[in-house]
């Protein structure tokens, strides 16, 4: 069994982090989307490739997520900030469902849709600053 050189880990991280921001950023860009497709009523929403690819694309940001935390040592018991973004993702996971699929009326889901998007604004920030409470002074 061969060991990997920093190089080499440093060069799967790097990739992993392209992928799983990538398709963060495909994932926000198709819930914008479908969220105006929501309020609008609109048929796009009914569409074939727009009930499948959202589900391939977070399949991807999850398993790169994951494999990402996983090689970088993550642990949610160790890191207030990643304890905090995993939480986020399912808050965000939740109020997604309420948006799209379980919200009774046009205006619950309009509501979970725009507090889904809050909370992709939190797990953004989180990321970036390493601070589960990035919008205060510290």
């Amino acid at each position: 069994m061969r060991v990997q050189t920093s190089w080499e880990e440093s060069v799967t991280v790097d990739w992993l982090l392209k992928v799983h921001l990538t398709s963060a950023m495909l994932s926000l860009t198709g819930f914008i989307a479908r969220g105006v497709w929501m309020i609008r009523s609109s048929p796009k929403l009914r569409a074939p490739l727009t009930r499948v690819l959202p589900h391939v694309i977070d399949t991807v940001l999850l398993l790169s997520g994951l494999w990402l935390a996983f090689r970088l040592r993550l642990s949610p018991l160790q890191h207030a900030w990643f304890a905090a973004k995993l939480s986020g993702v399912l808050a965000y996971i939740g109020l997604g469902a309420v948006a799209l699929r379980y919200g009774r009326t046009r205006t619950v889901r309009t509501m979970a849709w725009c507090g889904a998007l809050g909370v992709f604004i939190y797990i953004l920030s989180v990321a970036l600053t390493h601070r589960p409470m990035p919008f205060l002074p510290g």
